[in-house]
């Protein structure tokens, strides 16, 4: 099976190794500060039992590693979030060499030097070559083990050529001697953990690469998403850059409801304003209408100059698709009558138009090579957009076509207008208009809690209208 390739190591990717090799530091020294405390503590506790000199060399040994522990606490307090690429090997060689000065001592004590191959310091001496894995650094794992083998290596050249104990021709265990292959077998062990250590901090470096770059992705996809989601909404962003939605963009017919919106007269309007004071109020506009798209689970479609084409149903499934989409212009009439935006300091009574029409459309990932986006296409897309642009003629707010009309009729009133030929659409067609002002913004309140809970059973209920109208 191919290797999958290397992580590409940029500079966001070193900073944060870099980091980690500091705290790596900064725990070892803590590390250090234990050692060094408990070393004092045993050489004082076994001051009776030792010989003066080896005495002092233990002390010596404990004194240096806490004086070590102090400056460098000093040190990393001063230069907090700075990378010193040399300490490592200072500290490395520091600690694995004052480790070393026990066979000084022990060749001064009692037993003689045969007390530092018998006892607990090729132990002590294996932890700290491994704990150079903590710098999180392969080099520095390999340094050590370099280190501790020259060391180590020198210990036992002295040892023999100073003739400290004597050197038998085969394996010898509990008597003052020792055997030089053994020895050289055992500082080839220690020395080894060092490449251990050496082969775990690369595997946790190359994790970290690896959850750095994730980390990096989902970070990306959470901008594309807040992006998206200014366009689509939270529901349909979620799906186009989740993994796991199940949605896939391609094409395929659905039953939906098409809204089209624009602002009435906005060309007159614009005619001798400031740029920035059109485009300033369109956001504003813009905004608060978009909202109300979203809030009844709208897909916002695309912006048209001072319109905007928004898809109940798709990509989709929406209970009440059509009741979605004329709550949604009833809204948005409300809301403009509402506010007054202001162009050029100057308060402007904006009046707005829509269109809605409902039937089956091609949905799906519509473009070029180069750029894509979802969007509906067929004849139900076409007739809201003339349906919109009738209000002009009609001097009306809300037109609908009849299959919309069908399946908002037990809620909302809509009254008949005269057959009609539109341009483009094959035969006469009936269509009806809603009369804001016939429509309590109880009765939208209510429908609209109705319809967000998808509150099925009420919606089937008796038509809210008739009820508020029995109230009165």
């Amino acid at each position: 099976m191919a290797s999958s390739p290397p992580l590409p190591i940029d500079a966001e990717v070193r900073a944060l190794l870099r980091a980690q090799e500091m705290a790596g530091e900064r725990l070892t020294n803590r590390i250090r500060f234990v050692y060094g405390t408990l070393g004092l503590l045993m050489a004082i506790a076994a001051a009776d039992i030792n010989t003066p000199a080896a005495n002092r060399i233990f002390l010596l040994q404990g004194i240096l590693l806490l004086t070590a522990c102090g400056v460098l606490f000093l040190f990393f307090r001063s230069n907090r979030d700075r990378y010193v690429p040399w300490l490592k090997y200072v500290t490395i060689a520091f600690d694995i060499g004052v480790v070393h000065l026990a066979a000084l001592a022990c060749d001064a004590n009692h037993s003689g030097v045969i007390e530092y191959f018998d006892s607990f310091f090729p132990l002590v001496l294996v932890l700290w070559t491994m704990a150079a894995g903590l710098r999180y650094n392969v080099a520095a794992c390999i340094y050590a083990t370099f280190v501790t083998a020259t060391l180590s290596s020198l210990v036992l050249w002295w040892v023999v050529s100073t003739a400290r104990v004597e050197v038998a021709t085969q394996s010898v265990w509990g008597v003052n001697a020792i055997n030089i292959a053994d020895e050289t077998m055992r500082i080839v062990f220690m020395s080894m953990s060092g490449l251990a250590a050496a082969v775990l901090a690369s595997i946790a470096r190359r994790l970290m690469r690896r959850a750095h770059q994730e980390s990096r992705n989902r970070a990306a996809l959470q901008r594309q998403k807040d992006r998206l989601s200014k366009y689509l909404g939270e529901e349909l962003a979620d799906a186009v850059v989740g993994d796991d939605s199940g949605f896939e963009l391609g094409g395929s017919k659905r039953p939906a409801t098409i809204l089209f919106t624009d602002i009435r007269n906005f060309t007159a309007m614009s005619q001798g304003t400031d740029a920035a004071e059109i485009v300033r109020l369109l956001n504003e506009y813009f905004t608060e209408m978009v909202d109300i798209v979203f809030r009844y689970g709208g897909t916002l479609d695309k912006f048209v100059g001072d319109g905007l084409m928004a898809v109940y149903g798709a990509p989709f499934d929406r209970d009440h698709a059509p009741l979605r989409a004329v709550l949604t212009a009833l809204e948005m009439v409300a809301a403009v009558r509402r506010r007054r935006f202001e162009v050029g300091n100057v308060a402007s009574g904006l009046r707005i138009g829509a269109g809605i029409a409902s039937g089956t459309v091609i949905a799906g990932n519509i473009g070029s090579m180069q750029r894509m986006e979802y969007t509906v296409i067929g004849d139900a897309v076409n007739l809201a957009a003339r349906l919109e642009n009738l209000n002009r003629d009609l001097g009306t707010s809300i037109i609908i076509d009849r299959e919309t009309r069908d399946a908002i009729a037990p809620w909302i009133p809509a009254q008949a207008l005269p057959p009609i030929k539109i341009r483009g659409i094959t035969g006469e067609q009936q269509l009806y208009t809603i009369d804001p002002a016939t429509v309590p913004e109880t009765i939208i309140e209510r429908l609209r809690t109705q319809v967000l809970q998808n509150d099925a059973a009420t919606l089937d209920g008796p038509p809210p209208m008739a009820e508020e109208t029995a109230s009165h």
